[in-house]
C-alpha cells in the first residue's frame, strides 16, 4: 500500500479561508432575509389609507378635507340622517275603503231577533220571569184606580199597577180592568223590525174559555 500524503500548509489555509467567506455569506443573507420579513409585517394592509413610522407602527390618516360639506363618511349624503318628517307614501293619500254590503268587522255581535237582555240579577222579581209563570189573582179597586195582584210559580205575589214592567220580553201594564191586566210586549222579528204583541192576562181565564 502507498502511504497517504499529509496535505500542506498552504492548502490548509485556502481551506480555512473559503469556509469563512462562505460563513459571511450566509450571515449577510440571513440579516436580509429577516429586514425583508420585518418590513413586510410592520406594513398597513392595503387600502387603509394609514403611514409607517421608522419603527414599524402605523399611523392614522386624517380625514380628507376636500370632500363636500353636504357628505359623510362612507359616501351617504347628509341628507340621509336628517331628522325631518318622512315623505309620505303616495297610496296613503286619499284612500277610502267601500264596505260593497260586507259586515262590519267592528260592529257588536248580537244575537238575530233582539237586542242583548240584561243580567237577569240585576232585574226586578217580576221582570226574572216569562208571563206564562204568572197568574192574575185578583184586582183591588183604590182611589188611584184598579191595582191587581199577581202571583209567580214559587207562590210569592205582587202588586201591578198600570205601567208596572212584567215579563222577560220587556212587557208593560198597559191597562188594568176589572177582570183582567192588558200587557204589551215590545219585540224585534228576524228582520230587525220593532213590533207590540198584546197579552191579556184575565182573573178567571177558566171561565172566559167557557
Amino acid at each position: 500500500m502507498w502511504p497517504r500524503r499529509r496535505p500542506s500548509k498552504r492548502g490548509l489555509r485556502v481551506q480555512a479561508y473559503g469556509s469563512l467567506i462562505l460563513a459571511g455569506l450566509l450571515s449577510v443573507a440571513w440579516v436580509m432575509g429577516s429586514r425583508q420579513a420585518a418590513a413586510e409585517m410592520s406594513a398597513p394592509p392595503a387600502g387603509t389609507g394609514g403611514a409607517t413610522s421608522a419603527h414599524g407602527v402605523v399611523r392614522a390618516q386624517a380625514p380628507d378635507s376636500s370632500a363636500p360639506p353636504n357628505q359623510i363618511s362612507g359616501g351617504f349624503p347628509a341628507s340621509a340622517l336628517s331628522s325631518g318628517p318622512a315623505p309620505s307614501l303616495p297610496f296613503a293619500n286619499g284612500y277610502s275603503y267601500a264596505p260593497g254590503g260586507r259586515r262590519d268587522p267592528f260592529a257588536v255581535m248580537l244575537p238575530r231577533g233582539g237586542e242583548p237582555k240584561e243580567d237577569l240579577r240585576n232585574l226586578p222579581p217580576l221582570q226574572r220571569v216569562s208571563l206564562s209563570e204568572l197568574s192574575l189573582i185578583g184586582i183591588i179597586w183604590g182611589g188611584f184606580g184598579y191595582t191587581a195582584m199577581v202571583q209567580t210559580s214559587d207562590g210569592k205575589g205582587y202588586t201591578v199597577r198600570p205601567g208596572t214592567r212584567l215579563g222577560s220580553n220587556s212587557g208593560v201594564a198597559d191597562s188594568i180592568t176589572t177582570s183582567a191586566i192588558v200587557i204589551h210586549e215590545r219585540l224585534t222579528d228576524v228582520y230587525g223590525n220593532k213590533q207590540t204583541r198584546e197579552i191579556v192576562m184575565r182573573l178567571h181565564p177558566k171561565e172566559s174559555q167557557e
